[in-house]
């Protein structure tokens, strides 16, 4: 039985844990061939190991073009070619704007946003010839007012904004781009970022859950729909916010 992404090749970046981790598996799992591209080396090399001879990890930090363009050619050069990209890497800051300091507000907007617009352009050259989908991680704070998350929202937005334009400039090259939109997830980053989240609003995390998400939401949740976006059953999809969240949005 072959899987929905066999004899596809795709890179993950932040792929060695949390979300990107649950990624990495789920594409392995469905038949790809998958390119870890992080700068977490041990956990990365830790997980390509266990997930077998179609994973492989590479360092990359998203904030340097030239890292993510290595990291790419590395792929094609090394499993022939490219399909997807998924532009995974990420990370926030709980700080108020008036306490936040410019290195913490760049380093945010560096690896979020800057990392995604790396990611699309070096992935769309390396696609482009036989087509594929680029596949973008965006966050629910990106479009609501989270108090200590400005910068991490801010960033978020960019990405929201960067996928509807390069889903429209891509077409004609057969590259579908899409987000994928999660609600608070269960990673060790995200159970930090609530308690910010929680007290920015003035409740508890419990309160928190039972009025805007119900639970928490898992990595391998995420993955699934990261599968269907990616696949060949989504053909027609490019443009999409994807968002995952229980109806917390709603």
């Amino acid at each position: 039985m072959t899987g929905r992404l066999t004899g596809k090749v795709a890179v993950v970046t932040g792929g060695a844990h949390g979300i990107g981790a649950a990624i990495v598996a789920r594409f392995v799992a469905e038949g790809a061939a998958v390119t870890i591209a992080d700068v977490e080396e041990v956990e990365g090399k830790a997980l390509a190991e266990r997930l077998g001879p179609r994973c492989r990890f590479v360092p990359c930090d998203v904030t340097s073009s030239s890292e993510v363009a290595e990291a790419i050619d590395s792929t094609v050069a090394e499993l022939g070619g490219l399909d997807v990209m998924v532009n995974n890497a990420g990370f926030g800051v709980g700080s108020k704007i008036i306490e936040l300091d410019e290195t913490q507000w760049r380093r945010v907007v560096q690896v979020n946003l800057d990392g995604t617009f790396h990611g699309i352009k070096h992935a769309a050259r390396a696609i482009r010839r036989g087509g594929g989908a680029i596949l973008n991680l965006s966050s629910i704070a990106a479009g609501r007012a989270m108090p200590g998350m400005a910068a991490y929202s801010a960033a978020k937005a960019g990405v929201e904004a960067m996928t509807c334009t390069a889903a429209v400039e891509l077409r004609e090259d057969g590259i579908r781009v899409n987000a994928i939109v999660p609600g608070l997830i269960q990673t060790a980053a995200a159970a930090q970022g609530s308690d910010v989240l929680a007290r920015g609003l003035g409740m508890s995390v419990d309160q928190y859950f039972a009025t805007r998400q119900g639970r928490w939401g898992t990595a391998e949740e995420v993955a699934a729909v990261a599968v269907h976006l990616v696949s060949d059953e989504s053909s027609f999809t490019s443009g999409l916010l994807y968002r995952i969240d229980n109806g917390g949005t709603a």
